[in-house]
């Protein structure tokens, strides 16, 4: 059987994850192929037998980043493939799996299992900071992580050999209020970060167009092309090194103040519900989570977050 991981990870934890099953899937089936979703060909996957796609969870609403969504949409030639899902968050990833395995299915995969794991905040740039899930995944994460790659390979071998019962049902979409959120269309990335052109090194640094997600950003063209697409992700602000990305300060603080109360209102009762289902497990001690302080504040030079390092 030939089993393939294909991840889409900004910062590295859903790498981490991604690589920890694939080591599981090894134990298995003997070798396992990983890709990140930007070297992936959604329409020459039909020579695997599995495929695990995985993501970070960007958002509450459990919608796949767009990329990963046109990956999915894009697939090709895979009816009676196995596949299963996985992703990284920071709160509510709980909307993520549902919504993804069901996009799957309706390629004609089949979806055998799904599972996510809590993460180290990166952002947005208006996440709180220290944030209760910091420190993950950690090592026990990855333990699970790669156990649950060795599950997922003998499920699908022995899915293959007849054994249908161990195909799971589709777990209901689970409802979450998210109150009004309108705030999130109108303060998108476009309205509140804006390119200063005068301030970037291009073709001296890259950064930007090498790991936006979307490859919404293109330096080559005058005028270049910014957030076009885009997912509100940030990124580009916060690894560009001169702060040719400058954000509203005005309109950062109305996004972070929507953000803050959310997440202590609805955020962190899923949280505590978690810990009581042994499910997680807070590293970071509540004293030193301060909910005033989002990541713009504490990190107010750039880089803000530099690629393979972290925080500076």
């Amino acid at each position: 059987m030939k089993s393939v991981i294909i991840y889409f990870s900004l910062t590295g934890n859903t790498e981490k994850i991604a690589m920890a099953i694939q080591k599981g899937v090894k134990k298995v089936h003997g070798h396992c192929d990983i890709f990140p979703i930007k070297e992936a060909n959604p329409r020459r996957l039909y020579d695997y037998d599995l495929i695990g796609l995985g993501s970070c969870v960007i958002g509450a609403k459990g919608d796949p980043p767009a990329n990963v969504a046109s990956f999915i949409r894009n697939m090709r030639f895979l009816g009676g493939k196995h596949v299963f899902s996985f992703c990284t968050h920071c709160t509510l990833g709980f909307c993520y799996n549902p919504n993804v395995v069901r996009r799957l299915k309706e390629k004609g995969l089949i979806p055998i299992g799904w599972n996510d794991w809590y993460g180290h905040s990166w952002g947005p740039i208006h996440m709180p900071t220290p944030y209760p899930t910091d420190g993950h995944p950690d090592e026990k994460d990855l333990e699970e992580a790669e156990e649950f790659g060795k599950q997922m390979a003998l499920r699908s071998k022995k899915i293959y050999e007849g054994d249908t019962s161990l195909i799971p049902e589709i777990p209901p979409m689970p409802h979450l209020d998210l109150g009004d959120d309108s705030i999130l269309y109108t303060l998108g990335f476009s309205n509140i970060v804006k390119f200063h052109k005068e301030k970037c090194v291009f073709p001296e640094c890259r950064l930007c167009m090498e790991n936006c997600p979307m490859d919404g950003i293109d330096l080559t063209v005058d005028p270049p092309i910014i957030a076009n697409p885009c997912i509100s992700c940030y990124f580009c602000e916060q690894i560009c090194p001169t702060g040719a990305f400058d954000a509203d300060e005005s309109k950062q603080e109305q996004l972070a103040n929507y953000i803050r109360n959310f997440i202590k209102e609805v955020g962190m009762k899923h949280l505590k519900e978690a810990e009581k289902e042994g499910k997680f497990v807070q590293l970071i001690p509540g004293e030193k989570i301060n909910w005033d302080t989002p990541i713009y504040k504490v990190y107010d030079k750039h880089p803000r977050f530099i690629i393979g390092k972290g925080r500076p």
